[in-house]
């Protein structure tokens, strides 16, 4: 494809000799370099459109991204005063010479970025040569799952031309590298840096276009972070049911089951990682031993409530009881102002501690250190993620 246009006088005779001229004796096989010894010195500017997907399992991502790329084509000048002052010319790509760029650390097929199978270049009257790319691009992006739902993920797009080295042909940032003019966001991330230089890797010139994207965190958190919490906070009320009400293990297994069959429910919404495992996941995990854990001892209590009264209490659980309001007249001799008649001290019995008592006062304690332990939990898992 040529585009021909009028410009200051220019004719499509002009432009057709212009095309004649230029291109009689041109092989767009051969790089173009005037000197040998001093490689060819490409720009690129990097275009972001979209974030297509982001998979955390896999580690990989696709977006949609364009490149600008800019050289010298030594091969390809004229005078535009020869040809109705036209100073540049459009045409497809498969006319000239253009750079293999290669996406290095692709997913599946390892190839120059092409998108279109054809696309327009524009040269210049001296020869400068500026080619658009672009396309699907899928990489693969080494992924830290430990903080979600409230991660942040950084990804690389290793570009490098294939099968020229750094001595033929060496990559510099234009003079505007990156642009967002187009970029349509994503509504599970958010595009918020990016970092674009260009090093020598393997013998390559590389350049490396770095993308940190964070994810829209709502969702999660209405649906797996609050539940967690809440179902968490709910399990040590169970202490709080009078043990004569008969209900209290009934409870404290439904609480264990809605919560496993949540898990269950919501496992498909955690990535499935290993390595690093997701703090959230160890939070739930936790979550349930808890609550297997409190049913165990609710039933414990229970045994405790119905013992024999003549049972012996030892000093252990006497002193578990000792919170029990009780405990405040316990062994309490009562003085009574001193009269010069008649001098009293009421020496009352010491009120016995039931295993009922013990019962309370355990549940009093289980309920404390269960709620001292999710809280710790909690802020731990929020200072992790912040």
């Amino acid at each position: 494809m040529l585009t021909l246009g009028r410009l200051n006088g220019q004719t499509l005779s002009n432009v057709k000799q212009l095309y004649a001229d230029v291109f009689a004796n041109h092989q767009k096989e051969v790089l173009p370099k005037v000197d040998e010894k001093t490689p060819l010195e490409i720009s690129i500017g990097f275009s972001l459109f979209t974030i297509s997907k982001f998979d955390e399992v896999d580690e990989t991502i696709v977006i949609l991204g364009g490149i600008i790329c800019s050289w010298n084509d030594a091969g390809i000048t004229w005078d535009p005063t020869s040809y109705g002052n036209k100073v540049y010319i459009i045409l497809t790509n498969d006319k000239i010479w253009t750079p293999p760029i290669t996406l290095a650390n692709a997913v599946d097929v390892l190839g120059p970025v092409q998108g279109l199978t054809e696309t327009t270049a524009i040269i210049f009257y001296d020869g400068n040569v500026s080619l658009p790319l672009g396309g699907v691009m899928s990489a693969k992006c080494t992924t830290d799952i430990s903080k979600f739902p409230y991660d942040s993920q950084t990804c690389k797009f290793e570009f490098l031309v294939w099968g020229y080295s750094a001595r033929e042909i060496v990559l510099n940032l234009a003079s505007d590298p990156f642009s967002e003019n187009f970029f349509i966001p994503n509504s599970n991330w958010k595009f918020t840096s990016y970092n674009i230089q260009t090093f020598s890797w393997n013998g390559y010139s590389t350049l490396e276009f770095s993308m940190t994207i964070k994810r829209e965190s709502l969702y999660y958190s209405v649906m797996v972070v609050c539940p967690t919490i809440l179902f968490s906070l709910l399990n040590p009320l169970v202490f709080l049911l009078p043990i004569e009400s008969g209900e209290r293990i009934g409870l404290a297994m439904t609480i264990l089951l809605s919560y496993a069959i949540f898990l269950n429910l919501v496992s498909a919404a955690i990535p499935a990682s290993s390595n690093p495992m997701c703090v959230l996941l160890i939070i739930m995990i936790v979550t349930i031993v808890i609550s297997g854990v409190i049913v165990v001892l609710a039933i414990y209590s229970s045994s405790l409530f119905h013992r024999d009264k003549n049972m012996k209490i030892n000093a252990y659980w006497q002193f578990i009881a000792s919170g029990q309001p009780w405990s405040k007249n316990h062994n309490k001799i009562a003085a009574e102002p001193i009269n010069d008649e008649k001098p009293s001290i009421d020496c009352s019995p010491p009120v016995s501690v039931t295993w009922k008592d013990v019962s309370h006062g355990f549940d009093v304690l289980l309920m404390i250190v269960s709620y001292v332990v999710i809280c710790f939990g909690i802020a731990v898992f929020f200072i992790i993620v912040r």
